[in-house]
């Protein structure tokens, strides 16, 4: 009897182990669960906030571009009112030489006639 009570002792002793076991183990994927949706509350507010962002970049992307448009369409009208400007610049010049050529022809014809009518 004394062997079937030390086996019946040891086999309580193991099961109670088990238990135990399985209660440490059963805690334990408890916490894990708790982690897990944790994580996943986590991760799921993450990327609400990443697709935020993205809509933000974006916008600020294309704010982006039609500044870069404007400023190129400014460039080119300060190109066109300089070349209008630098145009109106050499015709001015040139008429002035025109206008001083001439003037000195005629200042030669008047000379001539001056020596004529002496």
């Amino acid at each position: 009897m004394s062997e079937n009570e030390s086996y019946g002792l040891r086999v309580e002793k193991k099961i109670d182990a088990m238990q135990s076991d399985i209660r440490m183990l059963s805690d334990h994927v408890t916490r894990l669960t708790f982690i897990n949706e944790a994580h996943k509350s986590a991760s799921e507010e993450n990327r609400k906030d990443i697709d935020a962002l993205d809509l933000k970049v974006s916008a600020l992307e294309h704010k982006s571009s039609m500044q870069d448009g404007g400023i190129s369409v400014i460039k080119i009208i300060l190109a066109l009112f300089a070349g209008t400007v630098i145009s109106a610049c050499v015709g001015v010049g040139a008429s002035i030489i025109q206008m001083s050529q001439e003037l000195s022809i005629v200042k030669e014809k008047v000379a001539r006639l001056e020596e004529v009518s002496k």
